[in-house]
């Protein structure tokens, strides 16, 4: 395992074993799909979007139903009557009966979240590059009635769940917690210094809702290497309570500028990354310890997951995606 880093004088260590894969399942494959994005609705129903043979398609508990018209690359859902799609020049709202389309004037979506009463969007983030230079920048909106607002962050945010956000400020991985009208900078322990040049980031945040404790994945990187700029990193989980955290630094799997987290229900969470070439794995953070593994092989071992969405209070996780081709779309679940 990796070493810990804690903001307190008591450290839990996180303790690495081998999850066996044999509760996620590949529930429906298609050669000729690909899938971006996946969100689940508190009733439970299941929407899927992505592309078929390179047109738009939209799949409801697995089965194809109309879209919105354009090509879906983020969902979010609050009600079975209230789900959201967005695209590159406009979003569109599922009322129960049919979709209401409206124009969307302003970035690329790169993170949908509905949360309570709060319809949140992340967009043109910038993802980690390995070159010099790179600096974090993203832009939260939130939707205020009809109108999509820009709202103001302490942080760069990349990630958001319930009222936290996971990000980095001045090149340091940050947190923050909306307080209903702000978002606040809240403090961390800081992330060991132990190379030159080192920056680092937290990529996505998961909550459990009963017991309110935060989870988040992140990395760290630092320059090395003499024939060419290049950097070397490690991953980064953030556990605990406000006031109460623990760091985790982890050599594998490295530096991942697009690790996702997801609460599992049960008081931990899922952690999502590729594999590079392999598919894609996962850690899954439990009360006592860290399970790593690997998602089921798909037809196309090359097919990774893009997105990832969790049935509140029910433990079980969806997880879409496709080969980088635009093929052999998948859609994975986890029910316990």
């Amino acid at each position: 395992m990796g070493l810990l880093f804690s903001g307190t004088a008591a450290t839990v260590a996180l303790l690495l074993t081998a999850a066996p894969a044999l509760q996620w399942k590949v529930v429906h494959h298609d050669r000729h799909a690909s899938y971006d994005a996946v969100t689940v609705t508190p009733g439970g129903a299941v929407w899927v979007a992505g592309t078929r043979s390179g047109k738009p398609v939209l799949l409801k508990n697995l089965k194809r139903v109309t879209g919105p018209g354009f090509r879906v690359k983020r969902l979010a859902s609050a009600s079975d009557t209230r789900v959201w799609a967005f695209g590159t020049t406009r979003y569109a709202r599922w009322d129960g009966k049919r979709w209401q389309v409206k124009p969307w004037p302003y970035g690329r979506v790169d993170r949908a979240q509905s949360i309570g009463r709060n319809l949140w969007v992340i967009e043109d983030s910038t993802t980690f590059s390995g070159r010099a230079g790179w600096k974090a920048r993203s832009t939260v909106r939130r939707l205020d009635g009809s109108v999509w607002r820009k709202v103001p962050t302490p942080i760069a945010i990349k990630g958001l769940d319930g009222k936290w956000a996971a990000g980095s400020v001045h090149g340091t991985a940050a947190m923050a917690r909306w307080s209903g009208t702000t978002w606040r900078a809240v403090p961390i322990p800081a992330v060991p210094s132990s190379h030159a040049g080192q920056i680092s980031e937290l990529t996505d945040v998961a909550m459990d809702g009963e017991t309110g404790r935060i989870m988040a994945v992140g990395w760290t990187a630092w320059p090395c290497g003499t024939i060419k700029p290049a950097y070397c990193g490690e991953t980064l989980l953030l556990s605990g309570y406000p006031g109460d955290w623990t760091f985790e630094v982890r050599k594998e799997p490295g530096i991942q500028p697009r690790a996702q987290a997801e609460p599992d229900g049960r008081g931990g969470a899922w952690i999502v990354y590729d594999a590079k070439g392999a598919g894609s794995r996962f850690l899954h953070i439990l009360p006592d310890g860290v399970e790593a593994g690997g998602f089921p092989a798909a037809p196309s071992r090359s097919a990774t997951v893009r997105d990832l969405a969790v049935k509140l209070g029910s433990g079980s996780v969806w997880a879409v995606g496709g080969t980088p081709s635009r093929r052999d779309g998948s859609v994975w679940a986890f029910r316990p």
